[in-house]
Protein backbone atom coordinates (compact mmCIF):
# COMPACT_ATOMS: atom_id res chain seq x y z
CA UNK A 1 0.00 0.00 0.00
CA UNK A 2 2.51 2.56 0.87
CA UNK A 3 4.08 1.72 -3.01
CA UNK A 4 1.18 2.05 -4.60
CA UNK A 5 0.78 5.58 -2.49
CA UNK A 6 3.78 6.79 -3.80
CA UNK A 7 2.80 6.21 -7.08
CA UNK A 8 -0.11 7.74 -6.78
CA UNK A 9 1.72 11.08 -4.85
CA UNK A 10 4.32 11.31 -8.09
CA UNK A 11 1.35 11.23 -10.37
CA UNK A 12 -0.77 14.05 -8.90
CA UNK A 13 -3.63 11.98 -9.20
CA UNK A 14 -5.87 13.78 -7.84
CA UNK A 15 -5.58 15.88 -10.72
CA UNK A 16 -6.53 13.33 -13.27
CA UNK A 17 -10.73 14.03 -13.12
CA UNK A 18 -9.74 17.44 -14.80
CA UNK A 19 -7.77 15.73 -17.73
CA UNK A 20 -11.12 13.39 -17.80
CA UNK A 21 -13.00 16.45 -18.26
CA UNK A 22 -10.68 18.10 -20.73
CA UNK A 23 -11.25 14.81 -22.81
CA UNK A 24 -14.39 14.50 -22.25
CA UNK A 25 -15.30 18.70 -23.83
CA UNK A 26 -12.89 17.74 -26.55
CA UNK A 27 -14.84 14.91 -27.69
CA UNK A 28 -18.14 16.68 -27.76
CA UNK A 29 -16.97 19.55 -29.48
CA UNK A 30 -16.10 16.80 -32.07
CA UNK A 31 -19.66 15.79 -32.08
CA UNK A 32 -18.59 12.34 -30.57
CA UNK A 33 -20.98 9.98 -28.71
CA UNK A 34 -20.91 8.40 -25.30
CA UNK A 35 -19.13 4.89 -26.49
CA UNK A 36 -15.87 2.95 -25.58
CA UNK A 37 -14.23 4.64 -27.30
CA UNK A 38 -14.55 7.89 -25.10
CA UNK A 39 -13.07 5.32 -22.29
CA UNK A 40 -9.72 4.06 -23.81
CA UNK A 41 -8.92 8.24 -24.31
CA UNK A 42 -9.65 8.64 -20.93
CA UNK A 43 -7.53 6.04 -20.08
CA UNK A 44 -4.99 6.99 -22.03
CA UNK A 45 -4.60 10.75 -21.31
CA UNK A 46 -4.89 9.73 -17.48
CA UNK A 47 -1.38 7.16 -18.34
CA UNK A 48 0.05 10.41 -20.22
CA UNK A 49 -0.85 12.30 -17.76
CA UNK A 50 0.74 10.45 -15.30
CA UNK A 51 4.09 9.41 -16.76
CA UNK A 52 3.91 12.97 -17.30
CA UNK A 53 3.86 14.02 -13.45
CA UNK A 54 5.83 10.87 -12.58
CA UNK A 55 8.66 11.95 -14.74
CA UNK A 56 8.62 15.05 -13.69
CA UNK A 57 9.92 13.99 -10.26
CA UNK A 58 12.46 12.40 -12.15
CA UNK A 59 13.98 15.03 -14.00
CA UNK A 60 13.86 17.26 -11.38
CA UNK A 61 15.63 14.88 -8.59
CA UNK A 62 18.58 17.72 -7.74
CA UNK A 63 15.71 20.52 -6.99
CA UNK A 64 13.45 18.33 -4.48
CA UNK A 65 16.65 17.26 -2.67
CA UNK A 66 17.46 21.15 -2.10
CA UNK A 67 13.85 22.42 -1.73
CA UNK A 68 11.35 19.65 -1.48
CA UNK A 69 12.97 16.92 0.74
CA UNK A 70 9.25 15.36 1.40
CA UNK A 71 8.67 14.78 -2.09
CA UNK A 72 9.04 10.89 -2.89
CA UNK A 73 12.27 10.63 -4.54
CA UNK A 74 14.21 12.81 -1.77
CA UNK A 75 12.32 11.15 0.98
CA UNK A 76 13.68 7.88 0.12
CA UNK A 77 10.03 6.08 -1.04
CA UNK A 78 11.31 4.99 -4.23
CA UNK A 79 14.68 5.44 -6.60
CA UNK A 80 15.07 7.40 -9.16
CA UNK A 81 16.18 4.55 -11.37
CA UNK A 82 12.60 2.99 -10.61
CA UNK A 83 10.84 6.67 -11.27
CA UNK A 84 11.68 6.96 -14.67
CA UNK A 85 11.01 2.91 -15.66
CA UNK A 86 7.75 3.63 -14.50
CA UNK A 87 7.40 6.90 -16.22
CA UNK A 88 8.62 5.71 -19.41
CA UNK A 89 6.36 2.38 -19.25
CA UNK A 90 3.18 4.60 -18.43
CA UNK A 91 4.29 6.84 -20.93
CA UNK A 92 4.21 3.73 -23.51
CA UNK A 93 1.26 1.77 -22.21
CA UNK A 94 -0.88 5.56 -22.45
CA UNK A 95 0.21 6.07 -26.07
CA UNK A 96 -0.41 2.67 -26.87
CA UNK A 97 -3.95 2.43 -25.63
CA UNK A 98 -4.62 5.54 -27.57
CA UNK A 99 -2.85 4.22 -30.85
CA UNK A 100 -4.38 0.62 -30.16
CA UNK A 101 -8.17 1.55 -29.34
CA UNK A 102 -9.31 5.07 -30.53
CA UNK A 103 -9.01 7.21 -33.84
CA UNK A 104 -7.42 10.39 -32.48
CA UNK A 105 -4.89 11.55 -34.02
CA UNK A 106 -1.20 10.34 -34.09
CA UNK A 107 0.11 14.11 -35.00
CA UNK A 108 -1.23 15.31 -32.20
CA UNK A 109 -0.70 12.50 -29.64
CA UNK A 110 2.83 12.98 -30.67
CA UNK A 111 2.89 17.00 -30.03
CA UNK A 112 1.19 15.94 -26.40
CA UNK A 113 3.79 13.69 -25.59
CA UNK A 114 6.74 16.10 -26.59
CA UNK A 115 5.53 18.74 -24.68
CA UNK A 116 5.05 16.65 -21.96
CA UNK A 117 8.84 15.47 -22.19
CA UNK A 118 9.91 19.20 -23.12
CA UNK A 119 8.04 20.45 -20.10
CA UNK A 120 9.84 17.75 -17.68
CA UNK A 121 13.16 18.67 -18.79
CA UNK A 122 13.17 22.41 -18.97
CA UNK A 123 10.81 24.12 -16.68
CA UNK A 124 12.92 24.45 -14.12
CA UNK A 125 15.60 26.59 -16.48
CA UNK A 126 13.26 28.53 -18.59
CA UNK A 127 10.24 30.32 -16.99
CA UNK A 128 8.13 30.57 -20.47
CA UNK A 129 8.27 26.61 -20.08
CA UNK A 130 4.62 28.08 -18.33
CA UNK A 131 3.30 27.64 -22.20
CA UNK A 132 4.01 24.10 -22.53
CA UNK A 133 2.43 23.08 -19.58
CA UNK A 134 -0.73 25.27 -20.79
CA UNK A 135 -0.06 23.65 -24.29
CA UNK A 136 -0.28 19.81 -22.73
CA UNK A 137 -3.65 20.46 -21.63
CA UNK A 138 -4.42 22.49 -24.87
CA UNK A 139 -3.75 19.61 -26.60
CA UNK A 140 -5.96 17.03 -25.02
CA UNK A 141 -8.57 19.14 -25.85
CA UNK A 142 -7.58 18.72 -29.64
CA UNK A 143 -6.65 14.97 -29.37
CA UNK A 144 -10.10 14.08 -27.96
CA UNK A 145 -11.66 16.34 -31.49
CA UNK A 146 -9.54 13.97 -33.49
CA UNK A 147 -10.88 11.12 -31.83
CA UNK A 148 -14.17 12.16 -32.63
CA UNK A 149 -13.50 13.36 -35.95
CA UNK A 150 -10.89 10.80 -37.27
CA UNK A 151 -12.38 12.08 -40.69
CA UNK A 152 -11.72 15.46 -40.76
CA UNK A 153 -8.05 17.46 -40.89
CA UNK A 154 -7.15 19.49 -38.13
CA UNK A 155 -7.60 22.74 -40.00
CA UNK A 156 -10.98 21.87 -40.25
CA UNK A 157 -11.87 21.20 -36.34
CA UNK A 158 -14.70 24.35 -34.80
CA UNK A 159 -13.30 27.15 -33.65
CA UNK A 160 -14.49 26.77 -29.99
CA UNK A 161 -11.72 23.89 -29.62
CA UNK A 162 -8.66 26.35 -30.72
CA UNK A 163 -10.51 28.84 -28.01
CA UNK A 164 -10.94 26.92 -25.41
CA UNK A 165 -7.56 25.18 -25.93
CA UNK A 166 -5.54 28.89 -26.14
CA UNK A 167 -8.34 29.31 -22.96
CA UNK A 168 -6.57 26.95 -20.49
CA UNK A 169 -3.29 27.03 -21.99
CA UNK A 170 -3.19 30.66 -21.29
CA UNK A 171 -4.89 30.35 -17.87
CA UNK A 172 -2.19 27.03 -16.77
CA UNK A 173 0.48 29.52 -17.46
CA UNK A 174 -0.69 31.98 -15.11
CA UNK A 175 -1.64 28.94 -12.35
CA UNK A 176 1.46 27.84 -13.36
CA UNK A 177 3.60 31.25 -12.65
CA UNK A 178 1.48 31.23 -9.13
CA UNK A 179 3.00 28.07 -8.28
CA UNK A 180 6.99 29.20 -9.06
CA UNK A 181 5.89 31.13 -6.05
CA UNK A 182 4.72 28.24 -3.56
CA UNK A 183 7.88 27.72 -1.96
CA UNK A 184 8.83 31.08 -1.60
CA UNK A 185 8.63 32.56 1.77
CA UNK A 186 8.95 35.98 0.39
CA UNK A 187 6.28 35.39 -1.85
CA UNK A 188 2.89 37.65 -0.95
CA UNK A 189 0.79 38.31 -3.08
CA UNK A 190 -0.27 37.71 -6.85
CA UNK A 191 1.23 39.60 -9.60
CA UNK A 192 -0.67 41.27 -12.13
CA UNK A 193 0.15 38.56 -15.29
CA UNK A 194 -1.47 35.83 -13.34
CA UNK A 195 -3.83 38.03 -12.29
CA UNK A 196 -5.11 38.81 -15.25
CA UNK A 197 -4.53 34.93 -16.96
CA UNK A 198 -6.30 33.15 -14.11
CA UNK A 199 -9.66 35.31 -14.84
CA UNK A 200 -9.67 33.54 -19.18
CA UNK A 201 -12.25 31.03 -17.91
CA UNK A 202 -15.45 33.29 -17.11
CA UNK A 203 -15.12 34.22 -21.28
CA UNK A 204 -15.60 30.13 -21.68
CA UNK A 205 -19.83 30.15 -21.96
CA UNK A 206 -18.91 33.10 -24.20
CA UNK A 207 -16.94 31.61 -26.37
CA UNK A 208 -19.37 28.84 -27.19
CA UNK A 209 -21.93 30.87 -27.74
CA UNK A 210 -19.76 32.78 -30.49
CA UNK A 211 -18.81 29.23 -32.18
CA UNK A 212 -22.17 27.43 -31.86
CA UNK A 213 -24.82 29.51 -32.25
CA UNK A 214 -26.96 26.21 -34.34
CA UNK A 215 -27.48 25.79 -30.35
CA UNK A 216 -30.17 26.23 -28.20
CA UNK A 217 -28.28 28.23 -25.63
CA UNK A 218 -30.61 30.32 -23.08
CA UNK A 219 -29.66 33.55 -21.66
CA UNK A 220 -30.19 31.49 -18.23
CA UNK A 221 -27.60 29.68 -19.26
CA UNK A 222 -24.87 31.52 -20.35
CA UNK A 223 -25.50 34.01 -17.33
CA UNK A 224 -24.90 31.42 -14.78
CA UNK A 225 -22.00 29.79 -16.43
CA UNK A 226 -20.02 33.29 -16.51
CA UNK A 227 -21.03 33.72 -12.58
CA UNK A 228 -20.23 30.00 -11.45
CA UNK A 229 -16.99 30.31 -12.98
CA UNK A 230 -16.39 34.00 -11.88
CA UNK A 231 -17.21 33.17 -8.38
CA UNK A 232 -14.87 30.31 -8.45
CA UNK A 233 -12.13 32.22 -9.60
CA UNK A 234 -12.24 34.91 -7.30
CA UNK A 235 -12.75 32.33 -4.59
CA UNK A 236 -9.20 31.27 -5.32
CA UNK A 237 -7.91 34.47 -5.93
CA UNK A 238 -8.55 35.14 -2.53
CA UNK A 239 -6.45 32.28 -1.65
CA UNK A 240 -3.69 32.54 -3.40
CA UNK A 241 -3.41 36.20 -2.69
CA UNK A 242 -3.74 36.05 1.10
CA UNK A 243 -0.74 33.81 0.68
CA UNK A 244 -2.75 30.40 0.97
CA UNK A 245 -0.56 29.32 -2.14
CA UNK A 246 -0.86 25.23 -1.68
CA UNK A 247 -4.49 25.23 -1.59
CA UNK A 248 -5.29 27.91 -4.19
CA UNK A 249 -3.28 25.82 -7.08
CA UNK A 250 -5.55 23.01 -5.77
CA UNK A 251 -8.67 24.21 -5.74
CA UNK A 252 -7.55 26.03 -9.28
CA UNK A 253 -6.43 22.91 -10.71
CA UNK A 254 -9.93 21.46 -9.57
CA UNK A 255 -11.74 24.68 -11.06
CA UNK A 256 -10.66 23.39 -14.63
CA UNK A 257 -13.37 20.81 -14.24
CA UNK A 258 -15.48 23.24 -13.72
CA UNK A 259 -15.01 25.34 -16.29
CA UNK A 260 -15.15 22.13 -18.11
CA UNK A 261 -18.96 21.34 -17.04
CA UNK A 262 -19.88 25.29 -18.07
CA UNK A 263 -19.16 24.19 -21.60
CA UNK A 264 -20.45 20.88 -21.87
CA UNK A 265 -23.94 21.91 -20.22
CA UNK A 266 -24.57 23.57 -23.55
CA UNK A 267 -24.36 20.37 -25.23
CA UNK A 268 -25.09 17.36 -23.65
CA UNK A 269 -26.79 17.99 -19.93
CA UNK A 270 -25.03 14.33 -19.25
CA UNK A 271 -21.38 15.43 -19.65
CA UNK A 272 -22.24 18.40 -17.96
CA UNK A 273 -23.32 15.80 -14.40
CA UNK A 274 -20.09 14.17 -15.46
CA UNK A 275 -18.43 17.04 -15.21
CA UNK A 276 -19.37 18.64 -11.99
CA UNK A 277 -18.88 15.18 -10.49
CA UNK A 278 -15.43 15.46 -11.80
CA UNK A 279 -14.86 18.94 -9.73
CA UNK A 280 -16.52 17.46 -6.36
CA UNK A 281 -13.78 14.37 -7.01
CA UNK A 282 -10.63 16.21 -7.21
CA UNK A 283 -11.68 18.22 -4.56
CA UNK A 284 -11.83 14.95 -2.32
CA UNK A 285 -8.96 13.35 -3.66
CA UNK A 286 -7.02 16.94 -2.53
CA UNK A 287 -7.07 15.77 0.93
CA UNK A 288 -6.03 12.35 0.30
CA UNK A 289 -2.72 12.90 -2.42
CA UNK A 290 -1.52 16.54 -2.87
CA UNK A 291 -2.28 18.21 -6.05
CA UNK A 292 1.18 20.04 -6.24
Amino acid sequence: MKFLRTLLILGRVSNLPTVWTNVVVGWLVGGGLFGPQIGWMIAGVSLLYWAGMTLNDAFDVDWDKAHAPERPIPKGDISVKATWIIGVVQMLAGAALIIGKTDASLAVLAGLIAAILAYDWIHKKWKGAVLIMGLCRALVYLLGWTAARSDMQLAAASPLVYLLGIGVLLYIAGLTLVARGERDEKSNGLAALPRVLLLIPSAFPVMVLYCEQSLDITHALLFGGIIISSAWIIFVRTLLSAGKIPQGIGFAIAGIALYDAVVAFYIDWRAGVFCLVCFGLALVAQRVIPAT
